[in-house]
Formats: structure tokens, C-alpha cells, sequence
């Protein structure tokens, strides 16, 4: 079977088109400047005279910010190059490629807020995906911290953004059989095969076992630390998620992967998990992580009432009862908890795993999340 050939896809009136195979870099030094002039040609960009790796930020993926140098032509003065330059780049090279079919297909869709994608190179054969986005620091943006919960005002305006998102694509045929859905990822709390092997790994006793041990652990209750009681969770929230409706789900809706534009108008982040799935894991996941524990505890009811008012407004005719949505709501809350809990220190700072497992771990046990397991 041939290997699929490696392209650059550029952003034009007619969407991404390909612009020829090129060679993408799987290496930082290989984003030089004959690299990138060929990119910025590609649209419509020319006069590219220099191009400098400024401040790599290694997490998930790595995002590369290099300055740029035009000159004396128009051109951005940084851009953010993402993609897999870390060692774990091969183990987690599908969501790579999942985020650069979002720019590609999906963005253009959405009536939120979200980075402009300049353009995506891609290569399958090494396994290699990149997007190319705007520098949003030359924007005066405004990045939100899991350290630094929301006021109610930020989570309803979230909230807005969210049913935004879910309503566009709200039961949509295109998730059915021959749709233009089908080969998106279904969103699932424990997946198997290859896309679950990194979660089913974390989740082996051992493994699980150490992380409890770290500080994020040691400040959770000790029945957490049981990783069978928390697979029967996770398995049960995968179980639910099976059932409509469906939309796009962004899949790490926390706070830092959202931030304020200069106009204080809210917008996502990191679409390296969007999926088709169950609307509550977004809606159970950030509300968790983003609110101060007490103010959840207050608000947590009103504040899924505005979303389903939301949805509503949106487009959707038969949004979930209240009472559809808590349960929902309580289900997912396992999810949160296990994420958090298991991170490798090279997806988040110990600082922000100590900070949100403890938010989720309330949340289960104010919402009885593990007691009928």
C-alpha cells in the first residue's frame, strides 16, 4: 500500500488546499527559515528574511514561538508552531492529528473563538503533525490559569461559548453512518485499543498507586487512591457517553486552555481532543476545574440551568431536563478526578495537578459520584 505523501495544507477563500509535498520538521532545528518561506509563500505571505526559535513550551504538545523577520515587509512578528517535538511526540501523535483536521475542516464552522490557524503541515508516514497559529500574546490576550478560578460572570460567559459549540452540531446527521462525522473520534472516559493506551496504562494499580503517592494525591481522600473503584467510575462514564445526543465536544474544556481577547470576549484553546460525544463531559469537566470549590458548591445548579437556557437559545429544540443534567453531571465527575490525578508531569505543573484534583475529588463526594459503585 503507498504511504500517504506528506503536504503542507494552507488556509485560502476555498479552505485548505495542498501545496505541494514538503518535508515536515519533526526536530525544532528543522523550522528554519527555508521552511517556514516555503509555508508563508504558500499563503500568500512572501519576503520571509529570518525565522528564530524564541521560547519552546513543552506540555502535551510542543508549542514553538518563533519570531519572524519580514525585511521591512508586512508580516507577523511571532507565530506559535505546535505540534510533536518532545519525546512522548510518537505516543500522542493522533491527537496531533486531530487538532490539524480541526483547523482544516472544523473551525470555519464555529461561531466561537479560537486561534487563526495560518496553516497545517502534515506527514503520516513520520507521524508528524503541526499547526501554525497566530501568537496571541501580540493581542494583549488574557490566558486563564487553573490556579485562578472564574467569577460567575466568566463561567457564564464560558458556558455561552460551550453551548455555542455543542448546539451547532447537536444531534447532527453528520455523526450517523456516511456522515462527515463518522471517523471522528468518539469521546469515551476509558477508551481501549491503541487510543486508550495511554489512560488504561495510568490506570494499571501500580502505576495509579504512584501518582496517588505524589502531593496531588496525598491531598485527595484515601478511598481515591483505589484504582479498581476508580476504573468501575470511568467505565461507567464511557458507558454513558454512548447515549444521544451527541455533538462536538471540545474534550479538555479547563482553564488553561481558555483565555479573554483584548475586548474581554472569552475563547478556546487546544483542540487536540474534540470529539463527537455526550454534551456533559465539557459541561462536567469545566465547571469542576474552573470554579472555587465553595463557589461550586453554590452555583453549580444555576450555572447548568444557564447552559441548558444556552443551548436553547441556540438552536437546540429539545435541550436535557435539569434533572437529566445533574445526573449526567455526576456521572462525568470520575473523569475529572482520574485525569487529574494520573498527569505525567510533563502534560501539568504539579502546582495545577494539586490545585484541580482536590476540586474534583469534593465534587464526587458532595455529588455521591463513587458511592453507588
Amino acid at each position: 500500500m503507498p504511504q500517504p505523501s506528506t503536504s503542507i495544507f494552507v488556509l485560502d477563500g476555498e479552505g485548505l488546499q495542498p501545496i505541494g509535498p514538503q518535508p515536515v520538521p519533526t526536530h525544532c532545528d528543522g523550522l528554519d527559515v527555508a521552511w517556514l518561506r516555503q509555508v508563508f509563500e504558500g499563503v500568500g505571505m512572501p519576503g520571509l528574511t529570518g525565522a528564530t526559535c524564541l521560547d519552546p513550551i513543552v506540555g502535551t504538545a510542543t508549542k514553538m514561538r518563533m519570531g519572524l523577520d519580514w525585511g521591512g515587509r508586512d508580516g507577523p512578528a511571532r507565530i506559535m508552531v505546535k505540534g510533536g517535538f518532545s519525546e512522548h511526540r510518537l505516543r500522542m501523535s493522533y491527537i496531533y492529528a486531530h487538532e490539524a483536521r480541526f483547523f482544516r475542516e472544523i473551525a470555519g464552522q464555529l461561531d466561537i473563538i479560537v486561534p487563526r490557524c495560518l496553516a497545517t503541515a502534515e506527514d503520516p508516514a513520520a507521524r508528524q503533525y503541526l499547526v501554525m497559529l497566530e501568537d496571541l500574546d501580540l493581542s494583549a490576550t488574557r490566558y486563564c490559569r487553573v490556579t485562578h478560578p472564574l467569577s460567575r460572570s466568566e463561567a457564564e460567559a464560558f458556558l455561552d461559548v460551550m453551548a455555542r459549540l455543542h448546539a451547532r452540531f447537536w444531534n447532527d446527521a453528520a455523526f450517523e453512518t456516511g456522515g462527515a462525522f463518522e471517523t471522528v473520534n468518539r469521546w469515551q472516559a476509558l477508551p481501549t485499543g491503541a487510543r486508550g493506551a495511554y489512560l488504561q496504562g495510568q490506570l494499571r494499580p501500580e502505576t495509579y498507586r504512584d501518582y496517588a503517592a505524589m502531593p496531588r494525591g496525598l491531598a485527595l481522600p484515601q478511598r481515591f487512591h483505589d484504582p479498581a473503584l476508580m476504573r468501575a467510575a470511568m467505565e461507567r462514564a464511557t458507558l454513558f457517553g454512548q447515549e444521544r445526543p451527541w455533538c462536538l465536544v471540545h474534550g479538555d474544556f479547563h482553564l488553561g486552555n481558555l483565555y479573554f481577547t483584548a475586548e474581554g470576549r472569552p475563547g478556546v484553546l487546544d483542540w487536540q481532543t474534540w470529539s463527537r460525544g455526550h454534551w456533559a463531559h465539557d459541561l462536567t469537566y469545566f465547571l469542576i476545574s474552573a470554579l472555587d470549590m465553595l463557589d461550586r458548591r453554590r452555583w453549580v445548579e444555576d450555572l447548568i440551568g444557564h447552559y441548558l437556557e444556552r443551548l436553547a437559545l441556540h438552536g437546540v429544540v429539545d435541550p436535557p431536563s435539569h434533572r437529566a443534567a445533574m445526573e449526567a453531571f455526576r456521572v462525568h465527575i470520575p473523569y475529572g478526578l482520574c485525569v487529574w490525578l494520573v498527569n505525567p508531569a510533563a502534560f501539568q505543573a504539579e502546582a495545577n495537578n494539586c490545585a484541580v484534583a482536590p476540586r474534583f475529588a469534593l465534587a464526587a463526594i458532595d455529588h455521591g459520584a463513587f458511592d453507588d459503585l
